[in-house]
């Protein structure tokens, strides 16, 4: 387990003095799983990832930093309805809402992020139903990212990748299967072009299971970067 540090701020919507505990530094040791997540120890910080104000509600990675138009944002119904669904885990809850800032801003690529991550809390606490739920928004979100030519990674083909993960892993078999062909078809380079051909072996076993990329590399016979 990480040693813990202290952080200290003001929250930039309502200037209540907020303390989170957070983990100091880690790295992962193995591969990470196709939809980017990495492994462990820092698989286990992510719910230092995302911090919620205890006085007004607002959810982001530092909550003494906000952009101009989040408070309009945080006293729409949607906003206030997520921040305390039963429906979902309380650290999901916090994504979720850090998610509709993004994307009511007009940052869908990484209201997407924020969305995936409310998946991977989400998987942590065995809830299939929500997990699907946000994994159909966030590839509903990276499409919205590429109609306004954003990425979320720099390397050809790898938002194509996660696409086809979240597609995958929230039971949208069919057009998983659509998109990692097309890839193939384009020559993507070894890496990616590996990590499609196990995803449309997944795809045909209907598995909508965690996998690694580790696994890709080896069925594709891939070597490490």
């Amino acid at each position: 387990m990480a040693s813990l540090r202290y952080l200290n701020t003001t929250c930039a919507i309502c200037g209540e003095l907020c303390r989170f505990s957070i983990p100091r530094a880690v790295a992962s040791v193995g591969s990470r799983d196709l939809d980017t997540r990495p492994a462990e120890p820092l698989r286990s910080t992510i719910y230092a990832w995302i911090k919620r104000c205890p006085s007004c509600g607002y959810c982001a990675p530092d909550p003494g930093k906000a952009r101009e138009g989040t408070a309009d944002v945080m006293k729409l119904p949607r906003y206030r309805e997520q921040l305390d669904s039963r429906k979902f885990p309380g650290v999901a809850n916090a994504f979720l809402c850090w998610s509709i800032i993004q994307e009511d801003l007009g940052v869908p690529a990484h209201a997407a992020w924020a969305a995936l991550h409310a998946a991977w809390i989400c998987d942590d606490a065995g809830d299939d139903v929500m997990a699907r739920i946000c994994r159909r928004h966030a590839a509903d979100l990276l499409r919205r990212a590429w109609e306004q030519g954003d990425r979320l990674a720099p390397r050809a083909g790898a938002d194509e990748a996660l696409l086809v993960d979240l597609l995958r892993r929230a039971g949208r078999f069919r057009e998983g299967r659509a998109v990692a062909k097309r890839v193939l078809e384009q020559n993507p380079d070894p890496l990616i072009a590996a990590i499609m051909r196990l995803q449309l072996r997944l795809i045909t076993a209907s598995d909508r299971r965690a996998h690694t990329v580790a696994e890709a590399r080896r069925s594709g016979q891939v070597t490490p970067l």
